[in-house]
């Protein structure tokens, strides 16, 4: 199946995915910036990525420029027990049923691209026969190979949401993802030790394992994820700065601004309105 999205308003996009083991995610292609709405998560996305989705609730698409929507969305099914490359987060998408969406950002456009336009040159093809459904699955097969092949950085990470796996079993370079996943779900709450309690592990062992990780404490790293997080939110929301802070853990809004100016040289207020001043230009 493949579905393009076009205009000035919201959309709410048809995944048809999940439930059936064939189909284990849909795959979007954004051609101009907009906002993806999900049930657990809000992403901002711009042309040029590319977001594997697998969701139960609604999935929204809204513009966010004057010219609208464009993307493009496909349904494939896919062999359950064929393998996309060296990407874990991938093939654990593939080895369960659960809600979950990967957002890839600077990928090959050129090879992504010509392989979307071939699925599109596919899905006008008459008769829908075994054979061009045969192709459509070869191309998306090379599709998500290649995105495979993408590192997942931390910023990456923290904008998907993906399934768990056990972090002693996962490769030294994937490890990190998945403790930023979890500090992503538990931001309000998180704690070394009970991130630690989490993978089972002692904590002096944890701290050690995040700082080479991370190449910095893992308060250092919990503290960028919630200002990137704050900056999302004055972006996208209208919370309240004292709600914001609520949301990041912080205790004191005092504290909230104090972290954030020091991370982006502004106050949450004057970053929001510069944010507006900004998009209001545009």
């Amino acid at each position: 199946m493949y579905q393009a999205y076009s205009g000035n308003t919201a959309v709410e996009l048809t995944t048809n995915s999940g439930r059936d083991a064939n189909v284990p995610f849909s795959i979007l292609q954004i051609r101009s910036d907009c906002q993806l709405k999900l049930e657990r998560q809000t992403a901002s996305l711009r042309a040029g990525d590319i977001a594997l989705i697998r969701a139960e609730g609604p999935v929204t698409l809204e513009p966010l420029t004057p010219a609208g929507l464009d993307a493009r969305l496909f349904i494939q099914p896919l062999p359950s027990d064929a393998v996309y490359g060296p990407n874990t987060i991938i093939n654990s998408l593939l080895k369960t049923r659960d809600t979950a969406h990967v957002i890839f950002r600077r990928i090959a456009h050129n090879i992504i691209d010509a392989y979307c336009d071939q699925l599109v040159r596919l899905a006008a093809v008459t008769p829908q026969d075994a054979l061009v459904e045969y192709e459509q699955s070869m191309i998306a097969h090379l599709l998500i190979t290649e995105l495979s092949r993408a590192d997942l950085n931390a910023m990456m990470i923290i904008e998907s949401d993906f399934p768990e796996t056990d972090l002693r079993l996962t490769p030294k370079d994937r490890q990190a993802g998945i403790i930023l996943n979890y500090v992503m779900a538990n931001l309000a709450t998180v704690t070394l030790s009970d991130a630690a309690a989490h993978f089972g592990y002692e904590v002096n062992y944890f701290s050690r394992l995040c700082h080479q990780l991370f190449q910095k404490p893992f308060s250092e790293e919990v503290r960028f994820v919630r200002m990137n997080q704050g900056k999302k939110l004055l972006e996208l929301s209208n919370q309240s700065i004292n709600d914001i802070a609520a949301n990041l853990g912080y205790k004191s809004p005092a504290s909230f601004d104090r972290h954030f100016k020091a991370f982006t040289g502004l106050t949450p207020s004057a970053y929001r309105q510069r944010f507006n001043r900004v998009q209001t230009h545009d």
